[in-house]
């Protein structure tokens, strides 16, 4: 095979690896772990690495990694008409017997289809053969609704992955039939779906995470995290944000016992000087205040994924100052106490003045605060309260500098705002312009805006069904920019404003056959998160589903 720069590229990146598995492939089942975004993005992804180690712990299993080469290597491959390799052992990606893709974003979708192009393979199921391999998707983003790349993909995985791979491998090693047979065979397993053979399915989910252990095993500096071992602390959130899909996904609330998560930054230390505390909401953890002092006291550095500013307290505050962070990370979503309320984010203006003070206090003297525009119930008001709160921390906390990080707000499936229309996409260009501009006159604040047009698309991505698989592939083929994803659905005959509007004409919506198990008592506006509950008798019967 010739040499490409991609292969230069993977021959350069694997030298600074640590963990990377590597297997003779005879007589084993060859899975191709595809993350559908670059290697940087994709080594970032504790989810995707926790998958690839639950792969290759099956002794019948070769598990290999590819993403979506850099653009120059994209280019390249592109221009010699190159497959897409492995990073283990340079192997095309269509010699494989399943190419599995661990899926973390709608906006991703496109990749999946560029990766099966590229590596020679129809992009379409019903275009494949006995000759090609199984095409398997996972991941939270087709965990909540995996329509859109119905057309696409073989079979997905719905759910945490941990408890279902095994009885999946066992029936993909044990078959001898055709296709059909063996997708019909897979979806009678546990939280297993096969579009070909439609079904309701129940979302996975692991009840005891300290059997589980989840934290940087394959590490490289060239990742978005590349000088932390991270670890999982928590999956689940107890809290009550409406247009959160934390809950839905990753229902019920778990928690990592400190000491497990002590063990595995103690783990990570081999590695990096540094641990990354991962969660949904990582300030909330009952134990957060011995896990801080225990990470210090390995003589590690601290950081966290995510914080509340009313559940940080003084000791994990101390911590992080303690590793030398420069900033803290707060979501208030809404600029206003009334539209946060509305929206379940029940924190006042002064629990964020007070967090982010304590912060400053112990010289934390930066902060990043995420907003969202195009929330039900928003009015002009509440766009004018994002520069005012914007102004009102750095003034009350005595911040030196703050990044303010705004986008849409895009409905997802299963939550509470499911059902809830985006505005249009020139509208929220309009809003965000208008938040834009209000925050401008003050040079300590930097700006970090998501353009409304993609969001859009998020928006139809995220609610859409079967008709949408066409639309990706067209998008695809015509290099995936926003007057291709126009274009295809031209072509196709339908708008995103179907999907990302109000679903009122779609019932039930694409999604209903996916059983979370979860009953809508679970959900929580304010307070202290509620703890795991036991499992629902509508998810306990199917065998393997924990």
């Amino acid at each position: 095979m010739a040499r490409s720069k991609l292969t230069a590229t993977i021959a350069r990146r694997t030298r600074g690896e640590t963990g990377a598995v590597r297997k003779e492939h005879g007589g084993r089942l060859r899975v191709c772990l595809v993350y559908p975004n670059t290697y940087r993005v994709g080594m970032s992804s504790l989810g995707f690495q926790a998958v690839y180690h639950l792969l290759n712990a099956d002794p019948g299993v070769v598990c290999e990694r590819a993403f979506v080469p850099d653009a120059a290597d994209l280019a390249d491959l592109q221009r010699t008409g190159a497959p897409i390799v492995t990073y283990e052992s340079r192997t095309p990606i269509h010699e494989f017997d399943v190419i599995a893709f661990s899926i973390s974003f709608e906006l991703d979708y496109l990749n999946v289809a560029r990766v099966l192009r590229m590596a020679r393979l129809p992009v379409m199921s019903a275009d494949r053969s006995e000759r090609h391999p199984l095409v398997l998707a996972g991941g939270n983003a087709v965990s909540i609704n995996p329509e859109p790349l119905a057309e696409l993909v073989d079979v997905f995985v719905i759910g945490e992955a941990e408890t279902v791979l095994d009885s999946a491998l066992a029936v993909m090693r044990a078959h001898r039939g055709t296709r059909d047979e063996l997708l019909s065979a897979l979806a009678e397993q546990p939280a297993i779906y096969a579009p070909r053979f439609p079904a309701p399915v129940c979302r996975a989910h692991v009840s005891d995470l300290d059997a589980w252990p989840t934290h940087s095993r394959l590490l490289t500096r060239e990742s978005e995290f590349g000088n932390l071992s991270l670890v999982e602390v928590s999956r689940g959130c107890g809290r009550g944000c409406k247009f959160c899909v934390t809950p839905a996904c990753y229902w019920p609330l778990r928690w990592r016992s400190a000491a497990a998560v002590l063990e595995s930054a103690r783990a990570g230390l081999a590695h990096r000087d540094a641990v990354g505390l991962v969660g949904a909401a990582v300030s909330d953890h009952p134990e957060i205040n011995e896990i801080a002092e225990g990470v210090a006291a390995l003589g590690a550095r601290l950081s966290v994924s995510s914080l509340r500013a009313d559940s940080v307290s003084e000791a994990l505050i101390g911590a992080l100052a303690g590793s030398g962070a420069r900033s803290i990370t707060l979501a208030p979503e809404a600029g206003s106490e009334r539209l946060r309320a509305a929206i379940g984010k029940g924190i006042s203006d002064e629990q964020f003045f007070d967090a982010l003070g304590r912060a400053a206090a112990a010289g934390i003297k930066e902060a990043k605060l995420y907003f969202m525009v195009g929330l039900p119930g928003e009015g002009e008001e509440d766009l004018e309260a994002i520069p005012s709160f914007a102004a009102a921390c750095l003034r009350k906390a005595g911040l030196r500098r703050i990044t303010v990080a705004a986008g849409a707000f895009v409905p997802k499936p299963d939550t509470p705002f499911e059902g809830e229309a985006m505005p249009p996409v020139r509208e929220l260009s309009r809003r965000l312009r208008m938040v834009r501009e209000g925050l401008r006159r003050d040079r300590r604040v930097r700006l970090a805006f998501e353009s409304a047009n993609w969001s859009y698309l998020e928006g139809a991505l995220s609610r859409g069904d079967r008709r949408l698989g066409p639309v990706i592939a067209r998008a695809e083929e015509s290099g995936g920019g926003l007057s291709a994803w126009r274009e295809a659905f031209r072509e196709e005959g339908i708008s995103p404003e179907e999907f990302a509007g109000a679903p009122a004409d779609r019932q039930p919506p694409a999604w209903a056959f996916i059983e979370s198990g979860r009953s809508g008592g679970g959900r929580r506006q304010r307070g202290r998160p509620a703890p795991a509950q036991a499992d629902p008798p509508s998810c306990r019967k199917a065998p393997g589903t924990s």
